[in-house]
């Protein structure tokens, strides 16, 4: 089942119908990018410092323990694992902020399958759930074929409601999977997502954070005008 990723409310083409769609297919609400994506014009270089030292400063905390993170531009704001508590709040922004409709199965998961947990965190702001990340550990495709045991993430999910885009809490997401014990493993090669062929702005939002474009899948997304996804990949830094 295809699945979503930032590319999903980087932008809402405007040729999908509805949010409550089959997986793979987006929604037709308006585009969101400007929301997500800080704009040069807007930001300006004394704040982009400052958030880059803020960002550093939390990726040191989430590589060297297990508890929650304060993030030190937004006091309130904590990134934990997810409980059974966080699911109804985050199957609820999701279904608001992602293009995808995810079974319940989907959720549930992610607490009960340890890989999962393992790969999976939650943005609090004052305790309630404003964003989370939920990745699967997959095989290697074709080119890794002679050493089956080598595994690649895949970003399923990564979702933030609309207030809190712009503070750099989706970058920082993703850090805790980077820096998480998975990703360090020997035989975790890479990390991917799905990005719509036409999102320029997410493809270029991931080419900053390291990731490539190495294919382009035609008619990956039925109801999206051209249909094809690019999936963007970054290989592991300590390989």
């Amino acid at each position: 089942m295809p699945q979503a990723s930032l590319l999903s409310y980087l932008t809402r083409p405007s040729a999908v119908s509805s949010s409550n769609t089959s997986p793979g297919e987006a929604s037709s609400k308006q585009p969101l990018l400007k929301t997500i994506i800080p704009s040069p014009t807007t930001e300006k270089t004394s704040t982009l410092t400052s958030d880059l030292g803020i960002l550093e400063k939390v990726q040191d905390q989430l590589s060297t323990n297990d508890r929650p993170t304060t993030i030190q531009h937004i006091p309130d704001a904590q990134i934990v694992h997810i409980t059974k508590l966080h699911l109804p709040s985050i199957q609820r922004l999701t279904s608001t902020t992602l293009p995808v409709r995810y079974g319940d199965n989907f959720f549930q998961s992610t607490i009960t399958d340890e890989t999962a947990a393992q790969l999976s965190r939650v943005v609090l702001y004052s305790s309630e759930p404003i964003g989370w990340i939920r990745c699967c550990l997959e095989p290697c495709g074709p080119d890794y074929a002679s050493q089956p045991q080598l595994k690649q993430i895949y970003i399923q999910a990564l979702a933030l409601l609309a207030p809190y885009r712009g503070l750099g809490l989706a970058t920082i997401l993703l850090d805790t999977i980077f820096d998480g014990s998975i990703a360090r493993a020997p035989e975790t090669v890479c990390i991917y997502a799905h990005v719509w062929e036409k999102n320029e702005d997410a493809l270029e939002w991931y080419e900053k954070r390291g990731f490539k474009r190495v294919l382009l899948l035609q008619r990956y997304y039925r109801r999206l005008n051209p249909p094809g996804a690019w999936i963007v990949r970054k290989e592991m830094e300590n390989k």
